[in-house]
């Protein structure tokens, strides 16, 4: 068993992956910016067990609260085996000429600022203990090449976060620093629930039965993805849930084989 530190981690996909780390006998370390969230989170995650979790206040666009954070894990566990840069923000509001300067200054220092210290941090610390793995979070399927309306600035700081990727895969080359990614998909999360809020009625109903399609919910697709990272020997590789033969599969599912996915009946939507 090991230690697992998941930044951003007392809700949505960082939580469900510490959850699953947990469940799975690991030690893991949740962070978020909110004390009572990240005590709340800790408390019940180690009331799941076997693994036991502890919660450190960190807010990653701050280089000195993420060398906190590593301390603070080694301090307790002895180690840090893996870590994962999950803390940021998403958001699909508005075209790029229309975005506000502070909620582009969110995206970049959460999304982009957050990822550079976190793998600095992590690099350096594991370098230094002989191992470790570090991987950096990716947004939904990541298809490259796909446009998808209102995201450009979200989607060019995870661009930019696959490039830092790949120079990090580079550059621990031979270090025993095995680095990787991982795209999660689309998934239901508490943020996501703020963004349909906004939405009008009539968008709603235009977009359900895309999102249906396309998305899962967190619980879902967590098991999977920890049983990759925890599996994986190779760096540089990008551990993938909603894949492009995926997508495919379920387009044809629902529009060729009539399959209905009904993923917001339990939510009351």
């Amino acid at each position: 068993m090991g230690t697992v530190v998941v930044t951003g981690s007392s809700k949505g996909i960082g939580r469900g992956l510490a959850t699953e780390f947990i469940r799975r006998g690991h030690d893991v370390v949740v962070t978020a910016r909110d004390p009572i969230q990240v005590e709340q989170a800790a408390q019940e995650l180690t009331a799941l067990g076997p693994g036991r979790a502890t919660g450190v206040v960190c807010d990653v666009t701050k280089k000195s609260d993420v060398e906190a954070l590593w301390q603070a894990a080694v301090r307790t566990f002895g180690r840090v085996d893996w870590w994962i840069n999950n803390a940021g923000h998403a958001d699909a509001q508005w075209n790029v000429h229309e975005m506000p300067e502070p909620a582009v200054h969110k995206l970049i220092d959460g999304n982009f600022k957050g990822t550079i210290f976190g793998s600095q941090v992590a690099a350096l610390g594991m370098r230094a203990q002989g191992s470790g793995a570090l991987y950096n979070m990716l947004g939904g399927s990541f298809g490259g090449g796909r446009v998808t309306p209102n995201m450009g600035v979200y989607s060019s700081t995870k661009a930019a976060v696959w490039k830092l990727t790949q120079y990090l895969v580079a550059e621990n080359k031979g270090t025993g620093v095995l680095v990787g990614s991982i795209s999660p998909g689309m998934l239901i999360s508490d943020n996501w629930f703020q963004q349909q809020k906004q939405m009008t009625p009539e968008e709603w109903v235009k977009i359900r039965p895309f999102l249906n399609i396309l998305c899962d919910h967190v619980d879902t697709a967590a098991p999977w993805l920890v049983e990759q990272v925890l599996a994986n020997r190779e760096s540089g590789k990008r551990i993938a849930w909603l894949t492009n033969g995926k997508i495919t599969g379920r387009f044809f599912d629902a529009y060729v084989l009539r399959r209905k996915r009904d993923l917001f009946s339990r939510y009351g939507l």
